[in-house]
């Protein structure tokens, strides 16, 4: 008994051990991960996991702490282990396991993750966006193709990022050693601190040997995105909250970035480091982009009030160089995750980068035009985006050439420069329009009140209505080299079909629309158009017959199809009798034939009568010439000749 009780005592002892030791592990590991050093945390978070303790707790930081140093594939394993706890888990962390399967490619699975969220929130924009357009890989497939790029020679086996454009040279970011050893090492990456370097810009769009950019702006931390004034004579670039040789933290121990700015002294010197009015020590605020014409400053922040995990905001440089409060761009640009990086083109393009908006993993570029008021962002696409982090994106507008960084596979270090052409232009909304005139093609007269159907490529109405009393129409449309089906009809007119491409080079094309009258043309007879029965009056009479009505309606019908056509009657005899008589038997069978017409709702306007007697023969059939019956029979007739169409 005694025995068995040492037994257990000692078992407990050591049960009590190795939890103390569990806690302390997991302390250490968790105090790693509050303080950024995401690499020592993930030692000591995967330490923990071999010896079969992993918890939510555990699972979530261990793939966090991958997710934030852009490693998803290994964050997607975590992501993993921390669902198949069954446990509840966040917003946020069912977010970032989406985005790290989108980087191994597998959509179905990071939707599916996304939409699981619907039940958890119904006002995050993120799952708003997929539930909108769930076929949103197809838009992103329509806008890839539309740029041509390069691996940068000049990359090193460390981070370079974040390029900007400095009279004929790039400034970026690079982590670069130069050679020597760095004591100083992000504890986040244990990658030496960035600083910024220049080189020329050569013909084909690579590099010269980097050098540094400027001793007096490159400190022991980091420095990274810049942007220049137009005359090349202000810097605005981001650093820690470093100056003066002063490292400044917030409450909880960290160090933020901030927007400094530096201006060229007479000696051609970076100098008079400042930073500016709008920072603070208890957010962040970086990335610098100037607007074109240098009256607006683009940059990001995670200060309160924001969307997200970080925001764009704009602030307005007065003249005497001072601020204005910064503006939050807005939900339309603004998401619940990571929206950062500006840059902004010549044309008033700003490109972005975001894993808020729908894209193919990790941090993906986006663009979207300033000026538009409903401010659609689009995904530039592949080969630009990747399933990896896609980031600092600048482009000049006139030789269509730019820069870009990216951590994806097959790059020289982490995070890599690559150069850029854009081949065809981005695919936006266009909006167009088509204009179009329909006349007389014989007589060039404008037509008026004429049928308009304008359809698209698959058949679908888009716009019926009519001409107005200019003969037009007018329909917006989308220009993006689109075709349309344009169907003009009008009574008394063949029906006129033409295809109308409308293209962003020709956005708004107008279309002169000439419609063949189908009225029969002057001096047909009708007798012959609608192949008439011969028409009979009794034996020296001018009644009207029942077969003889029965060919005089299809006339009727005739004329009211065609309500602008005018007829002559004519009635002719044959030459048996004088030639007064026959005259006057033909007028009246005329009239007689006009009446009848008239009574059956043809406007009198319309029809004219006249009897020709025996003066237009068909055949040698005149007086005194001896013709059998047949032959007197063909000069018996009735014409009904178009005189007006």
């Amino acid at each position: 008994m005694k025995k068995l009780t040492s037994i257990i005592l000692f078992l407990f002892l050591i049960s009590s051990s190795i939890s103390i030791a569990q806690d302390g592990a997991l302390k250490k590991a968790n105090a790693y991960f509050e303080n950024f050093a995401y690499i020592d945390a993930i030692n000591a978070y995967e330490k923990i996991t071999r010896n079969g303790n992993g918890t939510l707790e555990v699972y979530q930081n261990l793939a966090d702490s991958y997710f934030f140093n852009s490693d998803f594939e290994s964050a997607a394993k975590w992501y993993q282990e921390m669902i198949n706890t069954n446990e509840e888990i966040s917003f946020e962390h069912y977010f970032r396991a989406a985005q790290s399967f989108k980087y191994l490619k597998n959509y179905d699975l990071a939707n599916s993750f996304m939409k699981k969220l619907l039940s958890t929130s119904t006002n995050d924009s993120r799952i708003n966006r997929l539930m909108t357009n769930p076929d949103y890989l197809e838009d992103i497939k329509n806008q890839s193709g539309r740029y041509a790029i390069v691996n940068l020679e000049e990359n090193s086996l460390f981070t370079d990022f974040a390029p900007s454009f400095y009279k004929n040279q790039l400034v970026f970011s690079s982590a670069r050693e130069k050679g020597k050893v760095f004591d100083q090492k992000n504890k986040w990456t244990k990658q030496p601190y960035l600083e910024l370097f220049n080189s020329y810009i050569k013909d084909n769009g690579s590099l010269s040997v980097p050098l540094k950019f400027s001793k007096k702006i490159n400190t022991r931390l980091h420095e990274s995105t810049s942007t220049f004034t137009k005359d090349h004579k202000t810097v605005y670039f981001t650093r820690n909250n470093f100056l003066n040789l002063k490292l400044k933290k917030d409450s909880i121990d960290v160090n933020r970035l901030k927007i400094f700015k530096a201006t060229l002294n007479d000696k051609l010197k970076w100098d008079t480091i400042e930073e500016l009015p709008f920072n603070n020590d208890h957010y962040s605020v970086a990335h610098p982009a100037l607007s074109p014409d240098g009256k607006k400053l683009y940059f990001a922040s995670d200060m309160p009030g924001g969307c997200g995990m970080s925001d764009l905001y704009v602030v307005s440089i007065q003249e005497d160089g001072s601020f204005g409060e910064p503006q939050n761009l807005g939900t339309e640009i603004n998401t619940e995750g990571r929206d950062t990086f500006p840059f902004v083109s010549e044309t008033g393009m700003l490109y972005f980068a975001s894993d808020g908006h729908l894209g193919l993993g990790g941090l993906d570029i986006f663009v979207v035009k300033l000026e538009d008021e409903q401010k659609e962002v689009y995904n530039v696409g592949e080969p630009i985006n990747s399933s990896a982090d896609d980031v600092t994106f600048i482009i000049d507008d006139t030789t269509h050439k730019g820069y870009f960084s990216s951590n994806r596979p097959g790059g020289k270090g982490d995070d890599d420069i690559y150069s850029l052409v854009e081949i065809t232009p981005l695919i936006t909304k266009c909006d167009g329009s088509i204009k179009g005139t329909a006349i007389d093609e014989d007589s060039g007269s404008l037509l008026t009140n004429a049928t308009i159907e304008i359809k698209d490529e698959e058949g679908k109405v888009l716009y019926t209505g009519k001409t107005d009393d200019n003969g037009a129409f007018f329909k917006k449309v989308d220009c993006n080299d689109k075709t349309y089906v344009i169907t003009v009809t009008k009574e008394d007119f063949d029906p006129m079909v033409k295809k109308i491409i409308v293209t962003r080079k020709d956005p708004n094309p107008s279309k002169t629309l000439k419609l063949k009258n189908n009225a029969p043309e002057k001096g047909v007879d009708l007798a012959k158009l609608l192949n008439l029965q011969p028409i009979y009056f009794a034996s020296n009479k001018a009644l009207i017959l029942g077969k003889t009505a029965k060919e005089l309606d299809k006339v009727i019908t005739y004329m009211k199809e065609y309500p602008t056509i005018r007829i002559e009657i004519g009635s002719h005899t044959d030459s048996r009798g004088s030639d007064s008589y026959n005259m006057k038997l033909s007028t009246k069978r005329a009239i007689t034939t006009a009446n009848y017409i008239i009574s059956k709702g043809i406007d009198n306007s319309r029809v004219k009568s006249r009897g020709y007697g025996e003066t237009v023969l068909k055949n040698r059939c005149g007086n005194r010439v001896k013709c059998s019956k047949e032959e007197h029979a063909k000069n018996r007739r009735s014409e009904f000749i178009v005189i007006d169409n």
